[in-house]
């Protein structure tokens, strides 16, 4: 690039190639491109790398970014959900709950998950554990004819998340 181009790479540059190797599933030669960088990675190229070793459920390279990420953000819950998530998939219960632990031991907090739903120009929000929600029924019955659709259909999109439908 600095041959051709006349330019010096930055790290946003690192970054699109770390996306574009991880999003092609190739972790490892994102993580030798990464050991090859003249600069630091930084958490936003890290973490788009730990996404990827958890869609491919790759432990080796998670663990390796994740004890980098905890360095650089140790409060940033994602680290860890993301972490213990990847261990789950590979049925290693007994990391996933030392990273929740972790999690507890430094104070860690995950953001519970908010939904929302528009029902006859009404917009209800609920978060993850409410157990108490205006209209839940109705809400419920909503969702379950939601999920019905997108699964009869199989156009279930696992990175789906948003779902805007006009119930009017």
């Amino acid at each position: 690039m600095s041959s051709s181009f006349g330019l010096t790479p930055k790290v946003e540059h690192y970054s699109c190639m770390v996306d574009l190797l991880s999003r092609a599933g190739r972790v490892y030669e994102a993580w030798d491109f990464i050991q090859k960088m003249p600069q630091k990675p930084d958490e936003i190229l890290l973490g788009a790398l730990l996404g990827a070793c958890q869609k491919v459920k790759n432990v080796d390279i998670g663990e390796r970014v994740v004890q980098l990420l905890l360095e650089m953000e140790p409060l940033n819950s994602g680290n860890y959900v993301i972490s213990s998530k990847i261990y789950a998939d590979m049925r290693r219960w007994d990391d996933c709950a030392r990273m929740r632990v972790l999690m507890k031991q430094k104070g860690v907090t995950k953001t519970p998950g908010c939904s929302w739903i528009e029902m006859e120009g009404h917009l209800h929000e609920f978060h993850a554990g409410d157990l108490l929600v205006e209209d839940a029924a109705e809400i419920h019955q909503v969702l379950d004819m939601l999920y019905e659709e997108m699964t009869v259909e199989d156009n279930m999109d696992e990175d789906l998340l948003y779902i805007g439908i006009d119930l009017s």
